[in-house]
């Protein structure tokens, strides 16, 4: 007996199942995530926290060398340091699906900065109240300066199209002179900590390639605009085909006749009558045998000149304030 109730049992266990998928109004199970399923980072994350590490332990042989001096500044200034980095580094791993060039480009990004500013919190010299300024003017300008440098770039190739190489080839170019010139003004920074001095021909080299980076991203925008112009001017005659068609949908007040509204091809045909092609003698006020006379009358007007509206009927509606007299049939 209970070899015979097995299989039952389970087909009655299926059926309600069956029908919360079938029936309107049943909502069918949910299935729950499982809590052994993990989710796995991105490599752009394991990477910078392999590279947070890593500078971490390098940063420890700063110790050994660096002024050590000014300690509660130099660790707190570590920890805000570290703080920035795993805010970039968040905001980066949301945005890192934006293009492919993206993630490596804000990973190295990222690690310049840090690597850069344990140098600079670690190596300058003490002094007695200017040490936590030096060290926060440093950190604020280099840390402005590299995340402008990814906007500039991120912004040049997103605006490219398929169909400007040129373009293309010139926000490129124009991408890597902005990264060297981000590196040549900030990594004197780094350099003065040491207590070495900055030669004039590395500014003049410097400068002269942020010139050749506005030169660049001068060229790409015209590029970009002179690439633009068909659809700008498609877009102006779809305007403008657009204005002319709503000025020809405006629709003018339709004739009406002494009792009866005409429709509007024969309201058109009545008001233009065709000439006849040789006139003919015939006695004014006799008309044809067996065809009624139809006599069209102008749309009433107020005293000023302004049609009057129309009844839901397409009739003039005598009943407005102002109106004239119904003509008299």
């Amino acid at each position: 007996m209970s070899d015979n109730h097995a299989p039952l049992e389970t087909t009655q266990d299926a059926v309600p199942s069956a029908v919360a998928g079938t029936v309107p109004g049943v909502a069918p199970a949910i299935p729950q995530p499982s809590g052994s399923a993990s989710k796995k980072p991105s490599t752009f994350l394991r990477v910078s926290i392999i590279l947070l590490i890593g500078l971490t332990l390098a940063s420890i042989s700063l110790l050994f060398i660096g002024d050590f001096e000014g300690r509660f500044e130099r660790v707190f200034s570590t920890f805000a340091l570290f703080a920035v980095f795993v805010l970039l580094t968040a905001v980066d791993t949301n945005r890192e699906r934006v293009s492919e060039w993206y993630a490596p480009v804000a990973l190295i990004a990222n690690t310049y900065i840090l690597g850069l500013l344990l140098v600079v919190i670690w190596m300058t010299p003490y002094t007695s109240y200017g040490l936590i300024l030096e060290i926060f003017w440093k950190s604020f300008f280099v840390i402005i300066v590299t995340r402008l440098v990814i906007l500039c770039c991120e912004v040049l190739l997103r605006l490219g199209k398929a169909n400007d190489d040129a373009g293309n080839s010139f926000a490129f170019i124009t991408s890597v002179l902005a990264v060297l010139s981000g590196i040549l003004f900030t990594a004197p920074v780094g350099i003065e900590a040491f207590n070495l001095r900055v030669p004039d021909l590395y500014w003049k080299i410097a400068t002269a390639v942020l010139i050749l980076t506005a030169l660049g991203l001068s060229v790409t925008l015209l590029l970009r605009w002179a690439n633009n112009s068909d659809e700008r001017a498609a877009k102006r005659a779809a305007a403008t085909a657009a204005r002319a068609v709503a000025d020809g949908q405006a629709l003018a007040p339709a004739p009406f006749q002494g009792g009866a509204q005409l429709p509007a091809s024969d309201s058109v045909h009545a008001e233009q009558p065709a000439q006849p092609a040789s006139p003919q003698p015939s006695s004014p006020g006799a008309p044809a045998a067996g065809q009624e006379q139809v006599v069209l009358l102008p749309w009433p007007t107020f005293a000023d000149g302004r049609p009057i509206p129309a009844r839901p009927d397409g009739q003039p509606d005598f009943s407005v304030p102002g109106a004239p007299l119904p003509p008299q049939q």
